[in-house]
Parts: C-alpha cells; structure tokens; sequence
C-alpha cells in the first residue's frame, strides 16, 4: 500500500512539474500578448503614422496598438470626459495649448524624467520649450505649426503684380490687394486681393505684435486693450471696410475655397495647407508675413508646437514611452516632411537635404523663426473664447472697439482660475 501511494504521489509531482510550468508560461504569454495600447491621433499625417505603428508591432510582437482617430473640435473637451471616468487614452497626439490645462487638471503624465539629456539634445530647443510648463515637459515634440502668406501666382500674374517678397511691408501688401481685388463683377464672382479668417483668435495675435503689442503672453497673462491691440483691430477693419479689399466671408473655409478658386489672391493660413494646394494642382507660393511701416515690427503669427503625451491612466509607461519615441523618430519625421511638409523638430532633419532642397519648408521655418509661441498656460483656452466673441463684435457687428476689448480683458481676467 505505501508502495502505490508513494506512486500516486510521485506521478503527481511529476505531473505539478509540468503543468505548472506550462500554465505560468501560458499565463505570462498571455499577459505579453495583452499589452495593448490605445493611441488617439488628430490633425495630418494619419497614414504615415499608420505605417509606423505597423513597424513597431512587427517589431514589438507582444504590443498591440489602437489607433483611434479624433477631429480637433472638442477634443479637449472629449479628453477632460473620458479622464475623469479613468479611461484616457494611453497615447495621444496635441497641441500645445492643451497640455497645458491638461497639466493642471493632472490627467497627463510629465515626461521629464523619460526624456534622457541626450535625447534631448537631439530635439531643437524651441521644440521642447513650446511643449514646457511648470517645469516640466508635458509632450514628446513631432513638428512645428505655422501661419503663412499663401499667394495665387495666376491672380498676380493677370494683374501685372510682383509676388510678395520677405521685405514687403504693409504699404507693398495693401498696394497688391488693392490692385488685384475686383468687385465690378457679381458677388460670386468678385476678387478680393487677401482672404483669411478675421475673426478667429488663433490668426490676431499676429497682426498685434505687428503693432508692437510684443508677445500674446506676458508677465504670465494675455493683455488685449492696449493700444497695439486696438490699432491692429483698426488695421483689420480699414482693411475689410475702407479699403474693401478683404473678402467678408470671415471663416476659414470661405477664404481657402475662394483662393483655390482664383477669387483671392494672398490667403493668410497655415503651412498644413500646402499637400492640398499641391494635390488640386493649384499654382501658388509662400512668403512670410510683412512688416508694419510704422512700428518697423513683423506681422508674426503664433506657432505651436505639435507632440506626443501620455495619460495619468497609463498601465505601462515604459512601452508607451517606447512607441511615442518611435513615433517622433527621424525616419518618421522625415516621412511627414515628405508627405504633409510638416516642420521637423529634431536638429539633425533640419539641416538636412531634404528641408534645404524645400523651399516651402525653407520658408514655414523662417516664419518660425519671425514668430511667436503660444502658451501651455490655459489661460489661453479662455483668451481664445472671449476674443473670438470680441472680433466678432467689432468687425461683424462694428461696435466701439475699446470698449469692445475692455471688457474682453475683464471676462479673460474673471474666469481664470488661478
């Protein structure tokens, strides 16, 4: 009898010794194979960041990657909803005004301690900067966002008008929008030398440093009924309504439908711009802003800075660092530069052929280097809506512009949330 039970007894063991075995490594199989990321992308470039994700999951067999497309419009609304039920996403792509509020709430994770200084020395500063906040870097940088001055080649040429050139200032702007726009034809048909989106506040902030405003943040807020301020409002009115050589159509995509279509001849928009205009084959270029005469101060947009973050729900930190540092890599980079002439961050790119051999790169980065940055700081979020009600008031609906701004600055200041 103790024979047979010491034999039940070893068979068991034997048997321990080779199931538990294979039910740990089935079960660490598992766990490897489970690692599952969700990424949420928005903007330009989906397809070449598609095609990276596919590279880093061949090479990373147990990482699966979600990728979930988002559209910019309530985006940060969306991101503040799913953070405060615990189900962000691992990954997303930003800009830099919304890291900043993101920060604060503290639904991200700061990437300070993942960034290695000598990954950060590969990275140009402005890069890193636009994405800091408090001390600390909020976003892993992936290309530049500029304004620009889009010119129709074929609406200048008709009209015997030179192209913009670097040293135009606003005498030489306003003397070819005044040339080109012509409204002796019906309304649908009628060409405006310059079209843009006047009341948005993303585009404003340029025509105030060009009144000597000096940076849209300072001293830690927004100031918008100074005298530069006011002055640059006036510029923007004298334009649409004394010398009606703006169409009035205020949106974005009234103006970019009319410059394609030969009915606006310098459109002020942004450098993701140009894949369009090249695919629909239209014949233009690009020139930085010009000059205000009398402050001898450029028209200087504001850049922002596009990168990757990670979220406070994060289960795996270190993977997910892993794919945000693949995904902001050079060959990346490169790929975007090509398919959606996006401005590179990293230093090695940018003096490289491939941006030199550009001239539409070339000319978004010394707009770049004209400009300014916008903040992280979510004051800006709250700048935004109070100023596009104001823009509106003042060169939709004329009321006094001072006014106007006074109290745009009182409703920014009271509703922060120091």
């Amino acid at each position: 009898m103790v024979s047979k039970y010491f034999k039940i007894i070893i068979i068991s063991i034997l048997l321990l010794g080779v199931l538990v075995p294979v039910i740990f490594f089935s079960f660490y199989n598992q766990t490897e194979r489970e690692k599952e990321i969700d990424l949420w992308y928005t903007y330009e470039g989906g397809d070449v960041i598609e095609e990276a994700i596919e590279e880093y999951e061949l090479l990373n067999p147990s990482v699966k990657i979600n990728f979930i497309e988002q559209p910019s419009s309530g985006w940060l609304d969306k991101f503040i909803s799913v953070a405060q039920t615990g189900n962000a996403p691992d990954i997303f792509l930003a800009k830099g005004s919304w890291f900043g509020e993101l920060a604060d709430l503290e639904y991200i994770q700061p990437l300070t301690n993942f960034l290695l200084p000598t990954e950060e020395t590969k990275f140009l500063p402005a890069a890193i900067n636009g994405l800091s906040y408090r001390n600390e870097l909020w976003g892993l940088p992936l290309w530049f966002d500029s304004i620009l001055l889009f010119y129709n080649k074929d609406l200048f040429d008709t009209n015997g008008q030179s192209y913009p050139q670097e040293n135009w200032t606003n005498v030489e702007f306003l003397e070819a929008a005044l040339n080109i726009t012509d409204r002796s034809k019906p309304v649908e048909d009628q060409i405006y030398g310059l079209v843009w989106g006047t009341i948005s506040p993303y585009m404003w902030p340029a025509f105030q440093y060009g009144f000597d405003h000096g940076p849209l943040y300072q001293g830690g807020s927004i100031i918008v009924n100074d005298s530069a301020s006011v002055s640059a409002i006036e510029y923007i009115y004298d334009l649409k309504y004394i010398h009606r050589c703006v169409k009035y159509d205020d949106s974005s995509s009234s103006a970019t439908q009319a410059f394609i279509t030969n009915k606006g001849a310098m459109l002020i928009y942004g450098g993701w711009y140009i894949p369009e205009l090249n695919e629909l084959g239209v014949n233009y270029g690009v020139q930085v802003l010009p000059k205000i005469s009398s402050t001898n101060q450029r028209i200087t947009p504001m850049v922002e800075v596009k990168g990757w973050g990670m979220s406070k729900d994060n289960q795996h930190l270190d993977i997910s660092y892993d794919i945000i540092k693949f995904l902001s890599s050079k060959t990346v980079q490169e790929n975007l530069l090509i398919e959606e002439y996006k401005v590179p961050t990293l230093k090695e790119i940018t003096n490289s052929p491939l941006v030199q051999n550009e001239p539409s790169i070339l000319t978004q980065i010394k707009q770049i280097e004209f400009s300014q940055y916008y903040p992280l700081d979510p004051i800006y979020n709250i700048y935004s809506d109070f100023m596009r009600a104001a823009l509106i008031f003042t060169l939709l609906n004329h009321e006094d512009i001072q006014t106007t701004l006074d109290e745009a600055q009182y409703n920014i200041e009271a509703n922060r949330d120091d």
